[in-house]
């Protein structure tokens, strides 16, 4: 039984740090078809006394638990074999059958008890009574079972998906404020908590997220609201972060994670309680699943994860709880009701950048051999009204520009300068993905440039479209940003001569020894932000410009989720002086 204590040490770990256990506990998990009950030893537990409690000999314990002699660690967990009970009169009566309240359901591949109780809206326990089914695990394809009539199929739409084709099951209706304070009460329900953990982590960990909830089942989307936090309450805040990846720590999550603590620090002095919770990821799911099947540590707030594949077990809870989970560092592709986007919405670019490209500009794209094709995407959408121009780079001993032809080849040679002289203003678009090209052709731009003004002639205005991937180059000299009008839309800005910043930066140095990085500035930035929400509402939060430091947010529901919509017009001027709109 070796085997069995290695496998669920992670578990025991994690139910110790919330300290949920009752005498008898209510946490059940199941391995290898068996399930155990999750007892924390307490002040005064011995082998005797939980052997009288669950039912079962000391011996049994000792053997399921690898334990040698009779002495037992206080807040060490201990894993008791549920005595299962003979199930007797449950099969359904013929007065049952006959009975117009319920109709019958084939169960289709990949669909599970807790699906089938979220879509006729029943308990999982009522689904086995009236089918005289054991367990969780006696759900197969092919069956049939008995369900309600009066919830199957009202109010259904078809449900969105995600990349990995996973759905999400909805939130009940009604008063959605008072159903999510009714279901966080009844949490420590053991027939909640003891969803069959083995089958759940086979769904989320071989990636058939879809078969969670069944094969095109339609759901019922509902708008969340969520439960505002009384202001002499304690809030619970889970921080779910890969803090560790492959055994490696990651200094950007760190970082953002010392970010949070000081926000903390400062949402304390304003007379906030949090109670903060973290669980290190290590960039994988395993531990998001038993997360799940604790219920999100009883959270009213989820920070993170990070990792798209990263969400699914957690959206679960949270819907099914009404718990707002913020995606701090990446835009997770997904549409749920309770899921916030940091990081700027890519469809809200458009409209800062677009009078860089409108019809009374001409669009000079460059490329080099390699080229950056996410961004020339971006740019081409937003470059349909103007007219273009297509070049290609060459360096040989020097800078040379080729007309581009339609299948990628240098066509004839164009005399740079006269282009820039044309009166007409121009956009460039360097797409060249590699430092060293985007150095030459800007600097390249620049010279052009100084030479037509050294020499008293004019040229057409013009700026430059940047990728924001230039602002992560390190030999990059930025001062040539400057020389060329680059103007870059990027979701996060933090400069340093900002006081709210300046300030924040002499904190983590005197607290951490480094100077923070924008993941420290994301990090307070998402604590401040979403910890005020669950105290003064989210009536009101929706449209208003949230600023923690130097970073605008403006957050608005975008599909079925909510978005930051909220993108920087960061531009360097030929003045020396960089302009943030």
């Amino acid at each position: 039984m070796k085997r069995l204590r290695l496998i669920m040490v992670a578990l025991a770990l994690v139910i110790a740090a919330v300290a949920m256990a009752t005498e008898p506990s209510k946490i059940t998990v199941k391995y290898q078809g068996k399930k155990y009950y999750v007892h924390q030893v307490k002040e005064g537990d011995t082998l005797y006394s939980i052997s009288k409690v669950y039912g079962v000999s000391q011996e049994v314990i000792m053997e399921v638990n690898d334990i040698e002699g009779t002495a037992i660690e206080l807040g060490s967990s201990i894993f008791v074999p549920v005595v299962e009970k003979v199930i007797t009169g449950n099969k359904a009566s013929d007065a049952d059958k006959r009975d117009d309240t319920y109709t019958e359901h084939v169960v289709k591949p990949g669909e599970t008890l807790y699906s089938l109780s979220r879509t006729y809206g029943m308990t999982e326990e009522e689904l086995l009574e009236i089918n005289g089914l054991e367990d969780h695990a006696s759900i197969k394809a092919g069956m049939t079972l008995r369900v309600k009539k009066s919830k199957a199929g009202k109010g259904k739409q078809k449900h969105s998906e995600t990349q990995q084709g996973s759905t999400y099951a909805p939130q009940r209706g009604g008063d959605a404020t008072a159903d999510a304070e009714a279901q966080r009460d009844n949490r420590d329900d053991s027939s909640q908590v003891a969803d069959t953990m083995d089958t759940q982590q086979s769904h989320f960990l071989g990636s058939a997220l879809s078969d969670l909830f069944g094969d095109d089942e339609e759901v019922v989307t509902t708008t969340s609201t969520f439960a505002q936090v009384e202001q002499n309450s304690v809030l619970k805040v889970a921080l779910v972060l890969p803090f560790t990846v492959d055994g490696t720590p990651k200094d950007s999550i760190v970082d953002f994670y010392r970010g949070v603590l000081l926000a903390m620090e400062d949402l304390k002095a304003e007379g906030r309680s949090i109670e903060l919770t973290v669980l290190d990821t290590k960039g994988g799911v395993e531990s998001l699943v038993q997360f799940a099947m604790l219920r999100g540590y009883d959270s009213q707030l989820i920070i993170g994860p990070v990792y798209a594949k990263e969400f699914a077990p957690v959206l679960m809870v949270a819907e099914e709880y009404n718990i707002p989970v913020v995606s701090p560092l990446m835009s997770v592709d997904i549409d749920s009701p309770v899921l916030f986007n940091m990081p700027a919405a890519a469809q809200a670019k458009d409209d800062k950048m677009s009078a860089m490209f409108d019809s009374s500009r001409e669009v000079v794209y460059i490329y080099a051999s390699k080229n950056d094709s996410a961004f020339i995407n971006e740019a081409r959408a937003l470059s349909t009204a103007a007219i273009t121009t297509q070049l290609n780079f060459k360096f040989d001993r020097g800078s040379y520009f080729y007309r581009r032809n339609s299948d990628g080849s240098n066509g004839g040679v164009v005399n740079i300068e006269e282009l820039m002289r044309t009166k007409t203003p121009k956009t460039f678009v360097v797409v060249a993905s590699q430092e060293t090209d985007v150095d030459r052709i800007l600097t390249t731009l620049s010279s052009v440039k100084a030479s037509i003004r050294g020499r008293g002639l004019t040229y057409g205005d013009y700026v430059t479209y940047g990728n924001s991937k230039w602002l992560r180059m390190n030999s990059l000299d930025h001062d040539i940003f400057y020389h060329n009008d680059v103007i870059f839309a990027v979701s996060y800005y933090a400069n340093r001569i900002d006081e709210s910043v300046r300030l924040f930066d002499g904190r983590f140095v005197r607290s951490y020894g480094v100077l923070p990085s924008r993941n420290a500035y994301r990090g307070y930035d998402a604590a401040m932000i979403f910890c005020n929400m669950m105290f003064e509402g989210f009536d009101g939060f929706l449209g208003t410009t949230h600023r923690p430091l130097a970073t605008p947010y403006r957050f608005e529901r975008v599909n079925n989720s909510y978005e930051n919509i909220n993108w920087i017009r960061q531009h360097y001027r030929h003045d020396m002086k960089i302009t943030v709109e």
